[in-house]
């Protein structure tokens, strides 16, 4: 199957003042034991009634995050790619440099490395992606080895050396890979019916001092890492808009990962942490918390997942198979959409268009893509 890459959205119009405003705090109601039906009781003291019924297309909050993930809050839809608004030229920082005219200059590597998103166990991909990687390497005929990073500072490093040819870069991370790295953004990974990820800011479900953003105030608040986009630069951007100023408002905690700051909510290790949604669907689907424990209290409109890039001076030819193994075959049927919550299918994008918002979150964070590697 082919896709084009026509597909457009804007996430948040105009810029990070719009403080992904798809949501707003809810009101607490009620003191009703039973389950409405509607996934909003947890059956051990959070009454079902203590939150307000859940509307996708009108959320209000706090909600369980057992309720978002029956209703698949922690994604975007697709049809939501179609809006896209198309841009010419990165609102910040620079754009994917182009291929050398040179042929001189042109990387031709017998091997082609390719690495994921680092996580916690770098084997939880382990042959997963096996249909991807076979695909590359028959059209580009190259052999290809898949080289798990420990970190995304390494991730980028590994890139910018040559270490590293074809990789899926983490949100926050793909501006520092195009800027530092020579890494050339071209396809992000979505389901038949859903795509990206949401900004939720997650608490204990009978944490009763905090329901909405203003509460974070001169709590203990887990961000996850600094080059993070949900768990560290959104927040930033977006919590000052809304009037809680992170550093300032309250001290922030970085946890390492956003399974960490997951568990950590769960345990009662942070009262609150702003995280990635898909990431927090992982935790709780492997049974780290349980989810009917934890509530949101605000969450983002949809960003775009890992980006998935190739560095800029390999050979053209190389370029094209790579791409052509991404975009013209469709893995539904694979493992691949089996361990990516049904994400078997990649689309391209134009990272000047769907990182718009990204760049807006660094720019407003007066990111420095020269010294604040990822």
């Amino acid at each position: 199957m082919v896709f084009s890459g026509d597909s457009r959205r804007r996430f948040l119009k105009g810029a990070a003042c719009a403080c992904c405003g798809a949501t707003l705090a809810g009101c607490l109601s009620g003191n009703d034991d039973e389950d409405d039906g509607n996934g909003n009781g947890n059956g051990n003291g959070s009454n079902s009634n203590d939150y307000a019924e859940f509307d996708p297309l009108d959320p209000e909050f706090p909600q369980l995050t057992s309720t978002l993930l029956e209703h698949s809050f922690e994604t975007g839809s697709i049809e939501e790619l179609d809006n896209f608004e198309q841009r010419d030229e990165p609102v910040y920082g620079n754009s994917p440099q182009e291929t050398p005219d040179d042929e001189s200059e042109w990387l031709d590597p017998d091997t082609l490395d390719f690495a994921m998103v680092p996580t916690e166990d770098p084997t939880v991909f382990e042959g997963v992606l096996d249909p991807l990687l076979e695909n590359i390497a028959e059209e580009t005929g190259k052999e290809v080895v898949n080289n798990p990073l420990q970190s995304y500072a390494a991730q980028i490093e590994a890139m910018r050396n040559e270490r590293l040819h074809v990789s899926g870069f983490s949100t926050g991370s793909t501006p520092f890979a195009v800027n530092n790295s020579g890494a050339v953004p071209f396809s992000i990974q979505v389901g038949e019916e859903e795509f990206g990820y949401r900004l939720w800011v997650i608490t204990q479900a009978d944490n009763d001092e905090i329901t909405e953003l203003e509460d974070l105030a001169g709590k203990n608040v887990a961000h996850t890492d600094q080059s993070s986009n949900s768990g560290h630069l959104a927040p930033n951007a977006l919590f000052t808009d809304a009037g809680v100023t992170p550093g300032e408002d309250y001290e922030i905690e970085f946890s390492g990962s956003h399974e960490n700051s997951a568990t950590g909510i769960y345990h009662g290790d942070y009262d609150v942490a702003p995280i990635c949604s898909t990431c927090y669907a992982r935790v709780a689907e492997r049974g780290d918390v349980e989810a009917s424990e934890v509530k949101c209290i605000w969450a983002s409109a949809p960003f775009p997942t890992t980006s998935f890039c190739y560095r800029y001076n390999l050979h053209p030819d190389i370029q094209e198979g790579v791409r052509r193994a991404f975009l013209e075959y469709d893995y539904q049927d694979t493992q691949i959409a089996e361990e990516f919550e049904g994400r078997g299918t990649w689309v391209e994008i134009d990272y000047a268009t769907h990182y718009h918002d990204i760049l807006v979150n660094h720019q407003v964070n007066g990111v420095d893509y020269e010294e604040d590697e990822a």
